[in-house]
Parts: structure tokens; sequence; C-alpha cells
């Protein structure tokens, strides 16, 4: 941002850094004529300071004007607006407002303005996208027209030896970290140590100490003058509070891409097992395995929607608006033109979004129950925080070096995960990281029947992928053809995030372990069943309410549910492999996963939300899922909690969730295009069978109707599956009423969809003359009358 005078007042002006040119002076003066920039606040000038300098009032900013910099839509009174925070550093200046918002809450809001300083010497290094780094880029229209008008730069710091004669030196300049205080001492060690886990990376590019760590204590009074808001200085800052992520913002040079400053902001909340996370983790699970297409269905077909067939039946209503907007708003940056959707005027989408601790406290509420339960066994070991301290505290150490490793530069790379088998994890004496990459949303380790032994719960350094992008980021430039050379080495894949939302590498997945996430989903789906069969045996101790069931089994379900979107991947899904032309060891770019592999993911998603017992679900379970009643902030959460479990509603969430995950129109589309790219292998799942497969298992009933003795408390087709049928009914209506004249592989889906729903209708048709009972007859004229009208609807619509 720029000050500018103007007439009388001073406005604040964001320039257009993201187009530049290196050309003639004729290509500098057209970029500085059409990419002005753009006014983001005004503010008077009170009086003219000695020297011409002018006197503003920053309160403008921090009250009126604040909407601008936080998106708030609160109107500011300023007569109630207080300056609660006032600090001037010497590269940055800090002013704090507090003021009520509309609900009468008082909030603060604080703003820090820093000098953009460079260090001399520092020479920007070029994006690669077989390394994961966030970048600042800048676009170059008076390039040659046969060039790529974008240039990108990474984000690092400037390092280097001080020494550059020696194979191994301390840097000129370290990059120094403090821990903050407020950090609870318990923890202090997991944190210095997660931090430091990058000097080993530094230190294979001959780098040594190139992190340094020192403790803030107020005890002590040790460097207790550091203040946390001083641009100078880089902290690691903790947070009591409830909220569940930690996250590590950086500030960069956008003319270079260097590194200028970073913290770490952890919240206590982070490592608490908390209540409802079923639903919580609902949305978060959603968000990293839909893209922006699968949202856009889901807005106009809210049924479809997880992040609503989850919700219990108080929430549904309100969740359905709140989704809809939000799976709009969701999708629509990633298909508008507008390539700086990460952060308004910014150039660097530097860790804007880091959720690695939204799904954190369900992982270490599984690990609790399965202690709990005995399928993990804790030993002598001393507890942290009520679990053991070998599984919490290097949890601690893992999550500090993922968020440091953002203030390094590095991106996500959530395939790093597939490093490792399990099995190879699980054997006896295994050493080194479990996974590639910290960078990597990575789930515990608990061995369910795959390898002889527990190994240890949580990777215990960086990895080779760590390693490798330290040594592109900060390594000498005149080596980096031969650090890129590596690309196919062991353990280098690199999968951009954001190939999540538009692809479907299975490796390429968030809170999975291991060389095979379809055995990790086997091995938690296990987990979550045996832990359910002892529920009331062992996951409630004496003297703990019966509330305490519920809470566990709510955290099992989000397991079981969690599982099916892992396994869901495989499914129509790619292998992205990042290569250019000629590297060494050179594999396909894209390359088909075998249809054997997204078979079995198919069966195992069938099997463990089709059938009734996949649920594990007795009446004795159901009569022990009680709530409690408080008149505290906490209890009221739970206020709308029908105290009855709608198991109903539960198992037809599931069953509908299972059902967006294997038939939603993204999913098959990229079927469809994948059977021409397999078809060469003679082993292609195409889509006639996934759609198919999916009708046989859930219409098994009526494909084979057996006359018996039905009744309501006997029926032919149970409750569940009579709601899972009718799902499957709505969903192929559904797609046989696309309109898509400009999808030739959506027209073939609406074509096989009606084709299923007629095969249904026959099947129908022959289980009614087996005399069901009353529940089940009506059922199947209900699904006949469905068919029936959708069959009407989609001849109107043709013709």
């Amino acid at each position: 941002i720029k000050w500018r005078k103007i007439n009388k007042k001073i406005a604040l002006i964001a320039p257009d850094l993201s187009v530049r040119t290196e050309g003639d002076q004729q290509a500098k003066d057209s970029v500085k004529h059409l990419y002005s920039g753009k006014v983001l606040a005004t503010v008077p000038i009170l009086s003219m300071a000695p020297g011409g300098r002018p006197v503003i009032d920053l309160g403008a900013l921090g009250t009126e004007q604040v909407a601008k910099f936080f998106g708030s839509k609160e109107k500011v009174r300023p007569d109630l607006s207080t300056l609660t925070k006032a600090k001037a550093f010497p590269k940055n200046v800090i002013f704090e407002y507090e003021f009520p918002e509309s609900s009468g809450n008082l909030i603060r809001v604080t703003q820090s303005f820093s000098k953009l300083e460079g260090t001399d010497g520092y020479e920007p290094r070029k994006a690669d996208p077989r390394v994961g780094y966030f970048y600042d880029y800048h676009r170059d229209y008076a390039r040659t027209s046969t060039d790529d008008v974008t240039s990108r730069y990474i984000s690092r710091w400037h390092v280097e030896k001080a020494d550059a004669e020696l194979s191994v030196s301390p840097p000129k300049q370290p990059i120094t970290w403090y821990i903050e205080h407020t950090t609870p001492i318990r923890f202090r060690r997991y944190v210095r140590e997660g931090i430091s886990l990058w000097n080993s990376a530094f230190r294979e590019i001959g780098i040594d100490q190139a992190v340094v760590v020192y403790q803030q204590d107020a005890a002590s009074g040790s460097h207790m003058d550091k203040d946390p808001e001083d641009a100078r200085y880089n902290f690691f800052r903790w947070n009591a509070s409830d909220q569940r992520y930690a996250i590590g913002p950086s500030r960069t040079n956008p003319l270079t891409g260097e590194i200028l400053d970073a913290d770490v902001v952890w919240h206590q909340g982070l490592t608490r097992s908390i209540r409802g996370m079923y639903e919580r983790a609902t949305e978060d699970i959603a968000s990293e395995t839909f893209g922006p297409e699968t949202l856009e269905w889901f807005a106009s077909h809210p049924n479809w929607d997880p992040r609503i067939r989850l919700a219990s039946p108080q929430q549904q209503i309100a969740t359905a608006s709140n989704e809809s907007a939000r799976a709009t708003k969701t999708a629509a940056p990633f298909a508008a033109a507008d390539d700086q959707w990460f952060h308004p005027g910014s150039t660097n989408a530097m860790n804007h979004s880091c959720k690695i601790g939204n799904r954190v406290s369900l992982e270490i509420g599984l690990a609790d129950a399965a202690f709990t339960a005995g399928l993990l066994d804790a030993g002598t070991v001393d507890l942290l925080d009520g679990l053991p301290e070998n599984y919490i505290g290097p949890m601690i150490r893992y999550i500090s070096a993922h968020e440091v490793g953002h203030c390094l530069g590095l991106q996500h790379n959530m395939a790093a995960s597939s490093h490792k088998s399990l099995k190879e994890i699980n054997t006896p004496g295994f050493a080194g990281p479990m996974v590639a990459s910290v960078m990597d949303y990575v789930a515990p380790n608990i061995n369910h029947e795959i390898g002889e032994v527990q190994g240890p719960y949580v990777t215990d350094g960086v990895g080779v992928y760590d390693k490798w992008a330290i040594a592109y980021g900060y390594g000498p430039e005149d080596q980096m053809k031969g650090v890129l050379a590596k690309v196919n080495e062991p353990g280098h894949l690199f999968v951009s995030q954001m190939a999540i939302f538009f692809g479907g590498d299975p490796r390429n997945n968030t809170w999975d372990l291991g060389a095979d996430s379809l055995n990790f989903a086997k091995e938690r789906l296990g987990i979550a069943k045996k832990l359910r069969a002892s529920l009331l045996m062992n996951q409630v101790k004496e003297g703990e309410p019966w509330s305490k069931a519920r809470q566990r089994f709510n955290m099992i379900n989000a397991t079981h549910v969690s599982s099916l979107f892992v396994a869901s991947v495989w499914i129509g899904g790619s292998y992205i492999n990042n290569n250019f032309k000629g590297d060494e060891g050179q594999k396909v770019p894209i390359a088909e996963v075998p249809g054997a592999k997204q078979r079995a993911a198919l069966q195992l998603i069938l099997e463990n939300s089709f059938e009734d017992d996949a649920f594990g679900i007795t009446p004795e379970i159901l009569r022990h899922l009680s709530r409690d009643y408080w008149w505290d902030p906490e209890g009221l959460r739970n206020f709308t909690i029908d105290p009855n479990f709608p198991v109903n509603d539960f198992v037809g969430g599931v069953q509908a969730t299972a059902l967006s995950l294997l038939i939603n129109p993204t999913k098959l589309r990229r079927v469809y295009d994948n059977e021409f790219r397999a078809a060469d292998s003679g082993d292609a799942l195409t889509l006639a069978e996934l759609v198919t497969t999916v009708t046989d298992a859930a219409w098994g009933e009526c494909a084979q109707p057996k006359k018996g003795t039905y009744t309501a408390q006997s029926p032919m087709i149970t409750g569940f599956r009579r709601n899972l049928q009718q799902e499957h009914v709505q969903r192929l209506v559904d797609l046989a009423l696309i309109k898509s004249a400009r999808s030739a592989s959506l027209r073939t889906v609406a074509t096989v969809a009606a084709q299923e729903l007629r095969r249904i209708d026959t099947m129908v048709g022959d289980a009614a003359k087996v005399n069901p009972d009353s529940y089940t007859s009506a059922h199947l004229a209900d699904i006949h009358s469905r068919i029936a009208k959708a069959q009407e609807a989609a001849y109107t619509i043709s013709q």
C-alpha cells in the first residue's frame, strides 16, 4: 500500500502489483497508465506537522472504515469506540479499537502497518510446479506472444551461509523464533522440537542451525522485552480459547517473494476433543472432497449435500439455507476469471486457509476412545492432558512443524502420507518419518490388524519431500537443475492441493495414512466397529454420565463417515505425476487407477453404508445415548439436540452421503471419461457398471423376491433399506432429469439413470407379487408412482 495526499485528504492506495513489465520504456509507460491501483480508504488531514508532514486520525480507519479491511458489515459508532492499543515499532505501527457490535458484544479490531523492506543481496527464485511453494506473481504483457506472461517467485527467507567455502556453515542471519510465554509449560518442549525439526533439512544443504528458537518466560523475564506484535520478531503464539485451529501466516515482499516476517497462532481448542465433532467435521470433510462443480450441484439439490444430510434434524433447515449459499460462494471463485480470489489485492495465497486443526480434535477423540477401550496399550507412559504423552506430545510437535513449514514458504502436499505402507510403519524396528512431508494433513497411526506392532503414532520428523523442497527453495541457485532432476525419486511426489478440487488422485487425500488409503479406510472402519461394540462396556467409566456414550458414539460415527470419503476418491480416480518432458525416470502425467482398486473401493462403501448391520446400532445402545441439561453456554450448545437419538435420520444421512459420493454427476462424468483413457487396459470401471452395481446393492430384496410371512415388525424390506431405496430412486430421478444439452457425458448419465429407473420399476412389480407386509407394500407402490411421474417429466422435458 501507499499513502497519497489528494487535496485535503490522505488516500490509502493499493498499487496493482499483479501487472508489471521488464520491457522497454514504452511498455512501462503503458502499464503505468492502464494499471493504476485502487483506493482502499481515505482520511482527512487534520493539520500539517513541521517539515510538511500531514497529521491524520487513524481512528477513522479503525472505526468508520473498518469494514473495508475486515469484511464486516457492522456499522461502527465512533462515539462508542475506544482506542485500546497503540504501539510504534521500528518496522510497524499497531493500533486497536474496541466497539460494540449490533448485538452489543464488544469486539476489538487491530491493524498493523508495516514497512515494505527487502534484504540487500536477495535474489528472487522462480517457482516450479514440481515443488510446492507459495509464490508472488506478476504478469508482463509486453513479452513475446509465445512466452508465458506470468512470472512467479517463491516465498522464502533470505538464508545463506556465513562462509560459502565451508561444506557446513552457520547462516549469516538465522530465522529466529520466540515461543510466547502464554504457551503452557507442559507443551513447550514439543513446540520447540517442532520448530527445530526444520534444521535437519537445512543441514543437508550445508546450513547449520538455520532456525533458532527462544522461549519467552514471564517467571524469569527471559525475552519478555520482545513484543509479539513487533514485526522484527517471529512468534509462536498460544491462545487460550475454544477455537480449533492453528495457522502460520507470513508477510512477503510482493516484488521478490522474500518472506519478511511470520507468526504461528495456536488455539487451545485444537488439542481438545470437543462436543458435536460429528456435525462440525462434516463441512471440513466435504470441502476437502468435493470440487466446485459438485458444490454447485449440491446448491441446487440440497438433499444431496452431506453437510445437510448429516446434520441433526433440528439443524437441517438452517443448515440447508446456509450451505446452499455457501456452496455457491465456495464454487464461484474457482469458476471466475479473477485469479486473486484468495485475498483481495494480494499476489500471494500464502497460508490463507490452513485447516489442520479442524480435524485434529476428531483424531484425538478417536485415540482417547481407543486407549480407553484397550485397542491401544498406553502402558506405563505418563499422561499429558489425559492421553499418553507419547501420543499427544508428538502430535503437538508435528502440527508445530507443519505451521512453521508454511512460514518457510511451503504449500500443503496432501500426497505425502502415501510414502510408506501401514504394514511397514507398524513393523518392529521401523525408524524414520512415517510420511514424506509434514505439510500433509496426516492421520495418526492406530494399528488395527495390519502390522506386527504398534508403530509411532505420529511422524517424528520432516520427511524426504521436505528436505528436497528446502534444497530447492534455499540451496544454491546453480544447483537447482540437479535438485529438480530428482522429482521422481521416492518420496518426492507433490500434488497441489488445488488438485483435490478438480482431480481425483487417491494419494492426494487429507487425514489418511499409508501407501494405500483404501487399506487405511478399512482399518478405520474396523476400529469404529470395535469401538461401537465396546461402547457400553468400557467407553464410559464408572461415575461418568451416560452422555459420554453419546459423545463417543458421535465421534465413532464421524470416523466411519470420513472413511467412506477416503475410499470414494479411488472411484473414477487418476494418479497425477508432476513431470516435465525429459525428467529422469519420467512417469506418465495422468495414469488411471486400476479398475480392480476402484471396484474394491466401491464394495467397501456399499458394505459399510447400505447394509443394516454396517452401523452396529442395537436397541441397548440407543437406550444409553442420553444428553445432559445445563444452562451455561457449553450446555446450551446442545439445547436443540433431541434426547432420543434420531437413529433413522442418522442412518439415512449416512446412506444419502454414500450415494452422493458414488453417483454425483461429477463422479459419473469422470468415470465415463476414464473409460476412454483406460480402454486399452481391458479393466476399466465403466459408468454403466458403477450405476448398476449401486442399484443391485440397494435393491437386492426386489431383484429376487422371496415369498414368506412378512409383518410390520418383520418386514420384507427393513426401514433402513426402504429409506435407502427412496434416496436412491430420487437420485436417479434427479440425474435422469438433468438439463444439459452442452455436456455429452451428462446426457449419457441421464439416459443411464432413466434406464435404471425402468429396471427398478420392473423389480418393484415383481416384489409386490409376493405378498409383502404393509410397510413394504406402501413403499413399493410409492416407488412405482414416483418412477412413473419421473418418466412423464422426462418425456415432457425432451419435448
